[in-house]
């Protein structure tokens, strides 16, 4: 993700929306604007994020966003869109904070991510099975995820024309999530034609 918001700098005013701990924000500290910002819905992940970096951290969910129309010209949205409750509408808001012209960068969950389903299967038919609970067993939180035609679609009625739309990165979940294996199914994946199948879809769209 930071390599695809290099690639739309420099800008004026940046804001990561649903910034969480601030990684992103900490991570590309030195190459943005003095104009930053960050919202997160968890007060206490926001301390986190006021530890790491110096930017206007504001406590808001996605469908009502803090900040007056036009106010950025480069806008972070990772990993969040699929747990909003009216995602139409926090896309909407997301147009609304960008200036005309301006671009965000977005991603969220696959729902054709048929070979990371196909390789944790085994783990999968497990845990429903036997019910697992803690850390090495939980479940996911709930969450909507999208095709690359359901994402496009959202994006476009919500007023962004989508510029790039791709699928990126394989995830194996416990026992299998040996990182020696994952890194060489990602390395493959890095090599391979854009083919939908990753975890996570990616777009860079314009407002």
């Amino acid at each position: 993700m930071c390599e695809l918001v290099r690639a739309q700098l420099p800008c004026e005013a940046f804001l990561d929306a649903g910034c969480g701990d601030g990684r992103y924000l900490a991570a590309l500290a030195g190459e943005l604007p003095e104009r930053r910002a960050g919202i997160d819905i968890s007060e206490r992940i926001l301390e986190t994020a006021g530890q790491r970096v110096e930017a206007d951290l504001r406590r808001a969910n996605l469908e009502a966003i803090p900040f007056e129309d036009g106010a950025f010209d480069l806008v972070l949205c990772s990993q969040v869109i699929e747990h909003v409750l009216d995602a139409g509408l926090a896309v909407r808001e997301l147009a609304r904070v960008l200036r005309p012209g301006g671009t965000l960068v977005i991603s969220t969950d696959n729902a054709r991510n048929y070979v990371t389903r196909s390789l944790n299967a085994p783990r999968t038919l497990a845990v429903g099975a036997l019910r697992l609970h803690g850390a090495r067993g939980k479940v996911e939180s709930p969450a909507t995820p999208y095709t690359r035609a359901t994402f496009r679609s959202l994006l476009e009625e919500g007023g962004f024309a989508v510029e790039r739309l791709e699928t990126f990165r394989f995830h194996l979940m416990w026992p299998f999530d040996a990182k020696p294996l994952t890194r060489t199914l990602n390395a493959i994946d890095a090599h391979l034609p854009r083919h939908g199948l990753g975890d996570i879809v990616v777009a860079v769209a314009r407002r």
